[in-house]
Formats: structure tokens, sequence, C-alpha cells
């Protein structure tokens, strides 16, 4: 049996079983969508503030196998809650709860277990509130137990307490694990499922003496339950919100020192020192930094790290037991990249940040998410810049968080940081790249007006009076007022406002003029008011890029006086790009800065603003602010640029470009980027790290490798080609990791089903979570349709997990060849993608991806005659989804068509002009400039 034949089989064995254990795969209402508009009352997904928790005491007892009448993946459960009210008159007690059945249940008075009469409760299956009627009233200030018994379910989506498993020695071991953020603790016991809710937590659980058990404290106690099982109690908990509970059931071994421990399946415990070293000094560097010791929170008496095979989030910050992706805390530096290293080290960064900015002071609710998440996002470079010195985090922060926030926070879906949310879905969708990312941002562009002694000055006062109580953005605020008056007023505005400014400069001869307006890219002509307080620096000469404490100032106009401004070598507003917004300039200005580009050493200009000049000039393109030919003779520049800040936002602009480029111009498009990266492939050449070169000079290689084999450079496909054959003659030597990505593309590009299947053996019997991504990434460049058909049946299949299969999915079509034989596919296999990834909306989402880098009108058809004859099997949500990704192709192609001229003008001339029509022009641009702002 053929490789493909046996992924076909699996693929169609496992949907089967799905069929049979659940429904229908073509059932609409099984893969109904989360509808747009809530189908409760916004305020009744909140629970009211009658009844507050201040103590659990929770004993679960797992099931992983079948024992007697006890059905495989199920749990009993049983818990007691006590409670007390401040009000008068409270009749019922709310809470949640959530896929479990409740077998009994009472509310006792808690001095004297003096039973209260009770009526029969109530839930409501879309809020997952449980209401219990009483038939009389509490007493203010008295103490009450809820008691709960019930049997839970062990899921396979990742979420509650759920089941996941690993290989060992070709026996599937079952194992249970916990994700409760941000709803979700509700599955494993009843419970105020609110961070407002603080309470104390203790654990017992009832486990078959073969299984090991952790949760956020230490054990405290073991006893014998029953033949063959054991009852592990765990200490109790400092006061703290449900979601932040974790446990784990699972034959796991630990590497452990210093109070921390690295817990793991047995056969990857050779990976776990690394992120043992690194979690032992990243924990002692914020400790110091925050001066409030881990230590000295209750029961942290030490600190546990868990890699879980299967996993929804990157990680999970539980108070204590804080756990992973493999692929984010397992490394060996044979298998894994140096970015992936990184990965590891500012993931576990993020979440030790959590101890404080999350678990010890708590959002009060999740529309001020970013008070928990900016911070962690924060720490996550600038901690890891503490331990990791050499690993230039500043520069990589400014493009890989800031410039990509930038793109979300552009159009007119976004949001504000601070934005109410109500539903579950909501809760969830929060959680995004504002939340995160421009969380940070806004936090680095006040600790460089604050200054840092004075940011972490103020943030240790809060950390000591916020701890053990949940906080509001009026808590941060206040704090830093503290030290300086006007912080609230600098900083609230950029986080109850969505969007950021776009700031155009225009000189004069004593002076500058400085405007502000919001930036949507896809709306330059709005008339929208919104202002910000603009924090401003700007530099005329390499020594002046160091001042980035800024000045704020406010109006949708200033000016900025300087005797001699006409007379300056250049005028550039943002030094090291700390204040969030982007800046467009006059036609002399821009032309000033594209001469000091094009000159020796780029005329002092800052490796960060150049970053931020790459970017901005892709973005102001694409916005209609900039003319596409004035911005890409500019960015010629790039062809001497040696660092990775600039050529990481040059990449990610490319790749924006490089999907609305006109199908009849991509040739041209193809020389114009060999031409640019000709120079960078020169100085990084096709090669492993040497062992004195810079981190992101490492980075940096990889993108140019990347990209000059994804275009033909044949230098570059030659050498991975040959790199591949010899791995593929000789498997005990391993390809590089840091060239393993570029390596595997190739070989699979220009290979055939022999070159496939090997590497496709090696993800299936590799012990490594990075070097299978790598791997997956390597087989998503299959290029004929057999291959593509067989990597696309192997993502929905077991063998590649749920929690990868996205990534696996965009691999394949980020190689735009892959895009019809896609479509195709999933035409044609839509319920069993469907099964295989959960429902209907991913295949929606699929098609949407499609879409989003298709140029094809006559595909564009099939996949709207697909919908429209399948829309009762998609379900009215995913059909409107598919409908929307249709009318953002025609978007695309209309902008494709708007921009085609100018930029097929630019790379014409270019790459059949000859060499002197792409030399820098700086009168050219000058012109074209004058002419734009004659508009």
């Amino acid at each position: 049996m053929t490789l493909a034949e046996k992924l076909a089989l699996v693929v169609l064995v496992t949907c089967a079983c799905a069929v049979v254990s659940t429904a229908s795969p073509l059932d609409p209402d099984r893969y109904f969508l989360v509808e747009a508009e809530p189908r409760a009352q916004p305020e009744d997904y909140r629970l009211n503030d009658d009844v507050w928790p201040t103590h659990y005491d929770i004993e679960i007892k797992p099931y992983l196998e079948q024992e007697g009448n006890k059905a495989q993946f199920t749990f009993d459960g049983s818990a007691k809650i006590t409670v007390s009210t401040q009000k008068q008159n409270v009749m019922q007690i709310k809470l949640h709860m959530a896929r479990m059945d409740i077998t009994a249940w009472s509310v006792t008075r808690k001095s004297d277990n003096t039973i209260i009469p009770t009526l029969p409760q109530t839930y409501d299956q879309e809020t997952q509130i449980l209401t219990l009627p009483l038939s009389s009233a509490l007493q203010a200030n008295v103490e009450y137990v809820l008691s709960f018994t019930y049997v839970g379910n062990m899921d396979d989506d990742m979420h509650g307490f759920y089941r996941s498993y690993y290989w060992e020695d070709g026996v599937k071991v079952w194992m249970g694990s916990t994700q409760f953020q941000q709803t979700h603790a509700r599955r494993a016991f009843p419970c105020f499922d609110e961070p407002r809710f603080k309470a104390t937590f203790q654990l017992k659980i009832n486990h078959k003496t073969q299984y090991n058990v952790y949760s956020n404290t230490a054990i405290v106690g073991t006893a014998v339950a029953e033949v063959g099982r054991s009852l592990t109690t765990f200490g109790v908990t400092p006061s703290m919100s449900s979601y932040l509970i974790a446990f784990i059931v699972a034959p796991y071994q630990i590497n452990d020192r210093d109070g921390m421990g690295i817990l793991a399946r047995p056969q990857a415990q050779n990976q776990t020192q690394y992120s043992l070293d690194v979690g032992i000094k990243l924990l002692k560097a914020l400790d110091e930094w925050l001066d409030y010791p881990y230590a000295s929170m209750p029961a942290m008496t030490r600190m546990y790290m868990a890699a879980v095979p299967d996993f929804s989030a990157g990680a999970m910050e539980n108070w204590g037991l804080l756990t992973y992706r493999e692929a984010n805390i397992l490394y060996r530096s044979d298998d894994s990249t140096s970015m992936q290293q990184q990965r590891i080290a500012t993931v576990i960064s993020h979440e030790i940040a959590h101890q404080w900015f999350g678990d010890l002071v708590t959002c009060e609710w999740w529309d001020v998410a970013w008070l928990n998440e900016g911070f962690a996002r924060y720490y996550e470079y600038y901690a890891t810049a503490l331990v990791e010195t050499n690993w230039d985090f500043e520069d990589q922060f400014v493009v890989a968080q800031l410039q990509s926030v930038m793109q979300m926070d552009s159009l007119r879906s976004t949001h504000p940081m601070t934005h109410p949310v109500y539903t579950q879905a909501e809760s969830s969708a929060i959680f995004d790249s504002i939340t995160y990312n421009k969380g940070a941002v806004v936090l680095r562009m006040m600790e460089h007006y604050l200054t840092t002694e004075t940011f972490k000055t103020a943030l240790r006062a809060y950390i000591k009076d916020r701890a053990f109580k949940t906080t509001r953005p009026e808590d941060l605020f206040s704090a830093l007022n503290r030290y300086d008056p006007n912080a609230r007023s600098y900083m609230e505005p950029w986080t109850v406002q969505p969007g950021y400014p776009l700031v155009t400069v225009t000189s004069h001869d004593t002076g500058f003029t400085v405007t502000q307006k919001r930036f949507l890219v896809n709306e330059p002509d709005h008339n929208e008011q919104t202002a910000w307080p603009l924090p401003i620096t700007f530099a005329t000469k390499a020594s002046e890029f160091s001042i980035t404490r800024p000045a704020f100032y406010t109006g949708m106009t200033f000016e900025i006086p300087m005797q001699g401004a006409s007379d300056v070598e250049y005028f550039i507003l943002n030094n090291q790009q700390v204040g969030y917004y982007r800046v467009n300039y006059d036609a002399i200005l821009w032309g000033k800065i594209s001469k000091a580009l094009h000159s020796e050493g780029f005329g002092g200009i800052h490796v960060l603003n150049r970053a931020q000049i790459v970017d901005d000039l892709f973005n102001l393109a694409r916005g209609d602010v900039v003319p596409y030919g004035t911005a890409l003779e500019i960015l010629e520049y790039l062809k001497e640029e040696t660092e990775y800040a600039p050529w990481l936002a040059a990449v990610n602009g490319l790749t924006t470009l490089s999907r609305r480029i006109h199908a009849d111009d991509e040739k041209l498009f193809a020389a114009h980027i060999l031409d640019i990266f000709s120079k960078a492939y020169d100085i990084v050449k096709f090669q492993a790290p040497t062992a004195t070169e810079r981190r992101i000079f490492t980075y940096m290689r990889q993108n140019v490798l990347q990209w000059a084999c994804n275009y033909g450079h044949e230098e570059c496909s030659k050498a991975a080609v040959a790199e591949f054959h010899r791995y593929h003659q000789n498997p005990s030597v391993k390809v590089h990791p840091d060239l393993g990505q570029v390596v595997y593309c190739e070989g699979i590009r220009k290979g055939s089903m022999e070159e496939f299947e090997f590497l496709w053996n090696q993800y299936l019997t590799t012990n490594m979570a990075t070097e299978q991504l790598l791997i997956l990434q390597g087989l998503g460049c299959a290029s004929s349709s057999e291959l593509i058909t067989i990597m696309l049946d192997a993502i929905t299949s077991p063998h590649v997990r749920s929690q990868d299969k996205s990534n696996a999915f965009t691999y394949v079509i980020n190689n735009l060849y892959t895009l019809p034989h896609v479509s195709r596919y999933l035409q044609q296999n839509h319920a069993i993608w469907a099964a295989s990834h959960g429902s209907y909306a991913n295949v929606a989402s699929a098609f949407n991806n499609v879409l989003a880098r298709l140029k094809s009108d006559s595909e564009r058809d099939v996949i709207s005659a697909f919908i429209e004859s399948n829309k009762n099997i998609l379900g009215q949500a995913a059909y409107d989804s598919i409908k929307t990704g249709l009318e953002d192709y025609e978007t695309n192609k209309q902008f494709t068509l708007r921009n085609r001229d100018e930029i097929h003008e630019f790379l014409d001339n270019k790459i059949n002009g000859g060499a002197a029509t792409i030399l820098a022009n700086v009168s050219m641009i000058v012109g074209l400039l004058m002419l734009l702002l004659a508009r």
C-alpha cells in the first residue's frame, strides 16, 4: 500500500469513527458557528455580585480507562464551596457549570451544618449559569457551604480537564491535563468562573497508582484510597481566580533544581535542561526587578512547568503549575532552531511574568485582559533580555510586536485595548494582538517617557497595592500618576481609542508642522477627528537617535520650531520607534531621507528607524498615501542593508505585496526579489551559523535563504537540494536546524514521492515537537497535485495533532502554486475536513485563507458555485463567512488593478530598463511626491 493510500485510509477510518461516535459531518447543526449576536442579553452572561466564594474543597477521580460501570474519559467530582453575601434578601445563588451532570447538591450553614431548604435548580445552556433557588433568604455576613457531587467529561478539545496522549515504545499512553482560561474551569467543577471571584482552593485527586499527579501547590498528603488507587492532597492555594487552577494526571518525570521543576513524558526528559536553566534565571531576574519574590507568595514553595502533548494555547500561567505545548518548552540544540530556542525562552518569560501580572494581580474582567497580557508580552522581551543578553531584543520587539499589531489596528474592524466583552466567544476573541502586542507597545512607550527607573518604581508599588486583588486600568494609572501627574492623561487615550495616528510632517524655513489623523489603510480619505497625545522625538543627525524620552504633544496640529530647518541633512520623527504611530513626510523630507539611506552608512539613521521607514513605506503605499513607485524606489536601498530588523520589516511588507502583485507581473517581481536580496545572500551565505555570529544575524540568514530559494535563486536552490540529498542518503547526520526549513522545503519542492515519503517518515519517528514543526514546513512545499493531496490527507489524519493542523495548512497555502489544488481538495473533502478539524467553521476558515491569497477569477467562481450548491451542508454561518471571503477577494482584486500600472512601471523599468534607471533618483522621488501632494 502506498503512502497516499495509507493516509487516505487513516483519514476515512478516523472520520468514520467520528461520525459514529458523534454525528454525521454532513449535519449542519453540529457545526453551527457562534452567532455574531449573543443569544441572550449581554449582561445575562455575567454573574451577579450577590454571593462571593472564599474557599473551594475539590476532589477529582478520573477514569483514563473504563473501570466497572465508569466510562473511559469521565471523572467523578465533588466540590464544597464556602460562600457568603453582604446583601439582604438574597434568594438564589448563581454560578457556572458546563459539560457535567450534577447528581446531588445542597446548601448548608457552615457554623452548624444546618441544611438550607432549596427549590429545583435551573440551568441556562447558553450562558452556562446554574441557578440555585432558596426557600428562604441568606443571612448577610454568614458563611454557607455549597456542596456538589457530579460526573464530568474529559474531552479531547484541549479545554477544561481534558485528555491527551503520547506514545511510548509503540503504546499509546493516556493522560489528563487542564486548560481553564478563559471560561473552562466550570467544566472541571462548579464555580464562580470569573476572574473577580478570587478564593482559596484545596484539591484532592483520586488516581491510579501508576500515575503521578501535579497541581498548583505542593503535595501535603498521600493515602491509599482503594486497591490500585491513591488519594493525593495538595496544599491550600493563595486567593486566586478559578481560571488559574491546574492539575495533571500523567506518568511524568521531573527534572528539578533550586525550587523549579520541568515535567515531561519520560522520553522527553533529555529535552528539559535548557528550560530548567533559563527558567531559574528568569524567575530570579523578575524577583529582583519587581522586588516581590515569588517564594514570598503563600504556598508557592516551588514552580513546576509542564510539557503537554496536546495544548490549545501556546502556554498557560497557572499559578505554580505552568503548562506549555511541547514545542514551547522542550529543546535540544541538535533538533531545534535558534529561533525556536528563543521562543522557548520568551514564552517561559511570558508565563513567569504572569505570576505577578495575572496571578497575584488579576484583571477584574476580560475587557481589560491587556493588564495581564500586555505586561506578560512586555516582559517576554525585556525580562528575557536580562538573561539572554546578546539576542538584541529591542530590535526584535519593534518589528515583531509594534509593527505587526499596526496591521490589525489599521482596519476599521479593530477595537480598543479596553473593550466590552460578555459572551464566552467574546472573552476568547479579546485575546488578540491588540491585547498582547499593543498592550506591550503602550507600556514600552510609557517606560521611555517615565524613564526605566521611574517605571520600575511605579510598577513595584502597583504590584504591592493590588496583590491578591483584581485590577482595573485606573489602578495602574493611579500608580503611575504618583510619579508623574501626566501619566494617565498621556496613556489612557491609547487604551480606550481604537487604532493609531498617521503623523504627517511638512517642512518650512523655521521648523516643521506636524499633523495627526487616524490611519485607516483602506480609508485614506476618512474625516474622523480622533486625536492622541503624541510622544515626539526626532533626529537630524546620527547622534540624536539615542534620545528616546519623548515630549507629549496634544492637538491635531502643532509646530516644532527649528532654526535652519531647511539645512538639516534629514528630519526623522519617532526615534527608535518608541511612539505608536506612522510617519509621512513632504516631498523634500522624503527626498532627504532617501538620499541618506542610499549613502554610506545609511546617513547614520538608526537601525530601528530604518526598519520604521521600511514598514511605513510599504503600508503608506498600501494605504494610497505614498505612490508605490516612490516607495519602491526608496526601498531599493535595501540592496545594501545588512541588519535583521529592516530586513524583517521588508519581508513582512513584501509578503503582503507579493499576494497583490498582478499574475502577469510575477516574473518581473521575482527578478526584483532576487535583485534586492542578492547582496544579503552573499553576506549570510548558505551555511550553518558560526559560533561567533550575532543571534539576529542567524535569523536574518533564515529569512534571506527562504526568500532567495522561494524565488529561484540558483545557488540557493542547488545548495539546499544537495543538502537534502545528503541527509536522505545518511539520515544519522541531520541537517542543521537553522537550515532545516529551507533545505526541507526545497528538497520537497524539487523532489518526488521518494523524498516526500522519506521526510514524512522522519516526522512520524522524531521525538521532538520542534523538529516536527520544521518538517511540516518542509512538507508544505509539495509541488505536484498528488503530493499536495497526500499532504492535505496527512493534515486531516490523527498523525498531525489538532494543535498543529492550522499551522500545517498555512505552510501549504503559503506556496501560492498549491491554491487551486487546495481549493479542489476542500470542495471534495469538506465533510472530512469538518470532522477532522472540529466544525464547518474550519472549512470556512480554510476557504477564506485560500481566497486571501488567490489571484484567479475562474477559481473564485468555482468556490462561489460550490458554496451555493452546498449551503445547507455548510450551515448559514459558514456560508456567510465564505461569502465575506469572496467579497474580500474582490476588494483585493480591485487593489491589484488600481496599483498595477504603477508597480508594473517600476518593475519593468528596473528589470528591463538597465542599471541607470534603478539608481535611487532623488529628484524623481521628489517629483512623484509633489504630484501626490497636489492630488
